[in-house]
């Protein structure tokens, strides 16, 4: 078998340059916007380093179902897989506006419908990727970091686990693998004197722990944690995301997260690291 061979796709603006870059630094030949009928040739080349080839809707005579023959059709003999960027059409909108650039399809029609004619097209590739990432809540850093634990071929991979907690007013984290609700825990901001303070403060931290159901929730979770996550690491999904969400993602979705990621941090086997979405720090 030959080295790994990455086809990274996926939509305008959700970090497909990006990653090709730093699956560059970690040692891949990247390609990128090639045509169509210079891939079977790549794809057959005999090059001595992984490969990442980045394929989107600007590459010429692009056609995501003869793409997928292409990749059927090399697969017995190649190890070659999907990789798919996804992104919220708001976000996309954002970092257009942001970078004042234009979308490549450069239709003349609102934007969220050009998005979504894109999505149509990317569809075949996204229902066949092995990798897909959704970069809505990503960060470069982040991005970095997940793209590490998935492809750095100079590493023993151990499973990844990034702990969020959010709040549900700003909506769920698309990439998130759990997603564990604990407003059935009381709440700090009733009480007057804890209401400015946030879940990294000792006087919210005692509140929310001193609850009967937190310790009895985490007894459990802690359980079943380690036969999930080794779950999936068997099965080839070496990053995984579990979120803690409360109404506003400061006091009880942040202790929880807290909690959870120091109870990771103490297995060896894994790496762990915390992102508190909407904790203004």
């Amino acid at each position: 078998m030959s080295n790994r061979i990455l086809i990274v796709t996926g939509l305008s603006g959700a970090g497909r340059t990006s990653a090709l870059k730093i699956l560059e630094d970690f040692g891949f030949e990247a390609i990128d916007n090639i045509p169509f009928f210079l891939l079977k040739n790549i794809i057959e080349a005999k090059i001595k380093r992984n490969l990442a080839v980045g394929i989107d809707i600007r590459s010429r005579d692009f056609d995501a179902k003869k793409i997928i023959s292409l990749i059927n059709k090399k697969k017995k003999d190649v190890d070659i897989s999907v990789v798919f960027f996804d992104c919220d059409n708001q976000k996309l909108i954002n970092r257009y506006d942001e970078s004042r650039r234009l979308h490549p399809l450069k239709l003349d029609l609102p934007m969220n419908d050009v998005i979504e004619r894109e999505r149509n097209r990317l569809e075949p590739l996204k229902r066949i990727s092995r990798y897909y990432l959704d970069t809505t809540d990503l960060t470069i850093n982040l991005l970095r970091k997940k793209i590490k634990a998935l492809f750095h071929k100079n590493i023993k991979i151990k499973p990844t686990v990034r702990v969020i907690s959010f709040g549900y007013k700003n909506g769920l984290p698309r990439e998130a693998d759990f997603v564990f609700d604990m407003r059935f825990l009381k709440n700090p901001f009733y009480v007057k004197r804890l209401k400015r303070l946030d879940g990294k403060n000792l006087k919210i931290i005692t509140f929310v722990k001193n609850q009967a159901l937190f310790m009895i929730f985490f007894d459990n979770i802690q359980i079943i944690a380690d036969k999930i996550l080794n779950g999936f690491h068997e099965e080839g999904k070496d990053y995984i995301t579990i979120a803690f969400g409360c109404t506003g993602g400061v006091h009880r979705s942040v202790v929880s997260a807290e909690y959870f990621h120091s109870f990771l941090q103490k297995k060896k086997e894994i790496d762990a690291f915390i992102d508190h979405r909407d904790l203004k720090t």
